[in-house]
């Protein structure tokens, strides 16, 4: 029992503190998140299992959520429908170039660099073919991420776009030579 006490008031204390409540605004997040981490403790030594308890504390918190997301389903219902509706407009033809640019640039064009770049790299390594593929496996999605990131975050997306060509074709030369 003060495991879910100590889930629930930690639960509500972030919930306040988020919600900008005056009486959580000093300490609710802190407050809020070492209640989470001492119902940890608390789940485990209910549970008389590590393991046991670290899916309790995680699983109880989340069910706590689930009634704070239907009181406010029903909060918002109400402020729905006292909101007038507005026009749709659709963006400007250079907007929607360049988000449709971006997307091929992180898309196709990180996924094709960061499989053919960690492929690549792969047959540089001693290790067993099996072995090699594991590890770009494992690469590829980190390396397609940071790409993909890089191209969304530089001002100047020539830049990312060039690096990403360059490792796409220094992988496919890699590759298919």
């Amino acid at each position: 029992m003060p495991a879910v006490i100590l889930s629930a008031a930690g639960l509500l204390c972030l919930y306040g503190s988020w919600r900008k409540q005056p009486l959580f605004r000093p300490w609710g997040a802190w407050g809020g998140w070492v209640l989470l981490f001492a119902s940890g403790w608390a789940w485990s030594l209910a549970a008389a299992s590590v393991e046991l308890g670290i899916v309790y504390a995680l699983l109880a918190p989340t069910a706590c959520a689930w009634l704070l997301v239907l009181h406010n389903r029903q909060t918002r219902s109400r402020r729905a429908s006292a909101v007038a509706e507005g026009r749709i407009s659709l963006p400007a033809l250079p907007v929607v170039a360049r988000h449709l640019l971006l997307f091929l640039g992180t898309v196709p064009l990180a996924g094709a660099a960061a499989a053919y770049g960690s492929t690549a790299l792969a047959t540089f390594l001693p290790w067993q073919l099996g072995n090699a593929l594991v590890l770009a496996m494992l690469v590829m999605p980190v390396v397609w991420g940071a790409g993909a990131y890089w191209l969304c975050a530089d001002p100047k997306p020539l830049r990312p776009t060039l690096g990403l060509a360059t490792l796409l074709a220094f992988g496919a030369l890699v590759l298919n030579l």
